[in-house]
């Protein structure tokens, strides 16, 4: 409990944080903005700052667009990993497997989507079967979860299949690229799933608005076909924030 000989951003900390945990800022909820509690508190941008950091630290609120601040949640999200690739459910949705998901858990999803073509790591290059160096294309999205930012997911494929196609364009694909590929005659018939974790590096820290300490959960799955691998998604989710869950049915002579 802050007094008054307390630094003014220990007071200003103190104040919001009772407002916090009695309600008046409800999970999930934006802050005042910084100028606004300048005003209210009659304190500087930078003492604003400070409190405002105190909190993160103690992982009440997090830095959302701009220099707002969101209450954070203290529930996690599941990550349904076996119906992530669930053609069907797209379709009945009118979204991808991850959006349905989220909507399903009460929470409002959103997403960027960047293309780029680049030369394929190693990594990335072995799990996909391909010359070090070759071209790929990668589609990378930005996942948000009520303006937070959620997770990263990374998909690669083959240049020479997908070049002058739609997968090669940043806009999401209405059918899912998955049901476009099988169109195009490359129809994915089993996935293999790495699971490991790691910590962030300094991009995906500020990207992610990870806390310091909290290593991220990332799963690599390889997509083939009967004949090859066709893509490589590698989904980076902190793991303070989701729980990768996966669906499995126990054989009939297991008991």
């Amino acid at each position: 409990m802050a007094t008054r000989s307390d630094p003014l951003y220990v007071q200003l900390a103190d104040a919001l944080r009772e407002k916090i945990v009695s309600g008046a800022y409800p999970q999930g909820s934006k802050l005042p903005s910084e100028r606004t509690l300048c005003e209210a508190h009659g304190a500087s941008r930078n003492t604003v700052r400070l409190g405002l950091q105190r909190l993160v630290a103690e992982g009440l609120i997090s830095p959302i667009h701009g220099r707002a601040y969101i209450v954070r949640r203290s529930d996690v999200l599941v990550y349904n990993s076996s119906r992530s690739e669930d053609h069907n459910r797209r379709v009945t949705a009118g979204v991808d497997a991850w959006v349905q998901d989220i909507r399903e858990q009460g929470r409002e999803p959103s997403q960027k989507i960047t293309v780029s073509i680049e030369e394929a790591q190693p990594d990335i290059a072995k799990r996909l079967e391909i010359e070090p160096n070759a071209l790929v294309v990668v589609r990378r999205r930005l996942r948000y979860v009520d303006e937070h930012p959620w997770s990263t997911e990374d998909s690669y494929y083959p240049h020479d299949i997908v070049r002058n196609t739609p997968v090669a364009e940043p806009a999401d694909i209405p059918e899912g690229v998955i049901a476009y590929m099988a169109s195009m005659g490359y129809g994915q018939v089993r996935y293999v799933d790495d699971v490991t974790a790691l910590m962030p590096n300094p991009k995906q820290a500020e990207e992610l608005a990870v806390e310091p300490g909290v290593p991220l959960l990332v799963r690599t799955r390889v997509g083939y076909t009967e004949e090859r691998p066709v893509r490589v998604t590698v989904t980076s989710m902190p793991t303070d924030r989701n729980v990768l869950r996966y669906e499995l049915g126990a054989r009939e002579h297991n008991v």
